[in-house]
């Protein structure tokens, strides 16, 4: 497929995916700074099931990483597409946000510039450094545990991952289990998921947090690897050091200080480069006027920033 590139003078257009089970107003000063530092538009999406979603896993509404991966994000770009035209698009992630938005670019590469990870990482516990393997093997296994017999998965209870229905958590243990990525009920398997993303060229920073206990060294390594045609930089930040290590995973965007400065730079290296369509065109056509069905469409919701 043919890209034309993009004006060099465009400001970026960047969409921010979160944590697992954290509302996207918990990012407002890191949208702001971020905003600032790389003279770009912010969109900040909401997951499924969070924050101002309408969708509730104790509700019964029912979803997985397939609806995320392939419906809800390329849906969000093809409404920046809309927006911003003529605009360098990257995907942004932070923890399991940066994997989701990772998962997205098997079929958005010829769309997105460039996908930033910010403490990303597989959930393998393989991954883990030795020393602490067989605890997060007993983690990931009572969580999957949990999440198999209840309803659905009372994180916001448990303190970890918000409240999720089976079939996320179903998503989720797969490759906490296995090392691999399953959308569950997509027409694409594990292995054509697989072959995919190893033909993603696109550029990547992988920014990881210093001593994080959620997303350690191995687990990004782990994560990048599903990429290997990728042009990765990688670079590390201390957080809030003042911190528990828990909290460090997430109070970073809270207190952004050094993060923002790395995205700048990093964009400011690879914009005028990046590998990529314009905004206006090349937009994968079965997502150009594909309906999306009821439970699909409420999945959709984001605010934009700046």
């Amino acid at each position: 497929m043919h890209t034309a590139p993009f004006e060099p003078s465009a400001r970026p257009v960047l969409l921010m995916l979160p944590a697992m089970g954290v509302a996207a107003g918990f990012y407002t000063p890191f949208v702001h700074t971020l905003e600032q530092a790389c003279a770009a538009t912010v969109v900040m999406l909401e997951l499924p099931g969070q924050g101002t979603s309408s969708l509730r896993a104790a509700s019964g509404d029912d979803f997985g990483y397939r609806e995320i991966v392939e419906t809800f994000i390329p849906e969000a770009a093809q409404r920046a597409i809309a927006q911003y035209p003529g605009r360098p698009l990257i995907l942004v992630g932070h923890s399991l946000g940066g994997q989701l938005a990772l998962l997205a670019t098997a079929e958005l590469k010829h769309v997105v510039h460039g996908l930033v990870l910010i403490a990303a990482g597989t959930a393998h516990w393989r991954a883990w450094p030795k020393a602490s393997r067989w605890r997060a093997a007993l983690s990931v296994h009572a969580i999957r545990f949990v999440a198999s017999v209840l309803p659905w998965y009372p994180g916001e209870r448990l303190g970890f991952g918000g409240n999720q229905p089976r079939r996320f958590m179903r998503d989720w243990s797969f490759n906490a289990c296995r090392g691999g990525y399953r959308l569950e009920g997509s027409a694409r398997s594990p292995a054509a998921l697989a072959r995919a993303l190893a033909d993603v060229r696109l550029p990547v920073l992988a920014l990881s947090l210093r001593d994080d206990p959620i997303a350690p060294p191995g687990a990004l390594a782990d994560l990048l690897a599903k990429v290997p045609n990728a042009d990765v930089t990688r670079d590390t930040f201390d957080g809030v050091t003042s911190d528990a290590p828990w909290r460090r995973h997430f109070s970073w965007a809270r207190k952004p200080a050094g993060v923002d400065e790395r995205v700048a730079k990093w964009l400011a290296r690879v914009a005028p480069s990046a590998h990529g369509s314009v905004l206006s065109a090349h937009f994968p056509e079965h997502y150009r006027s594909r309906p999306s069905r009821p439970d699909e469409l409420a999945v959709g919701a984001c605010s934009t920033n700046g």
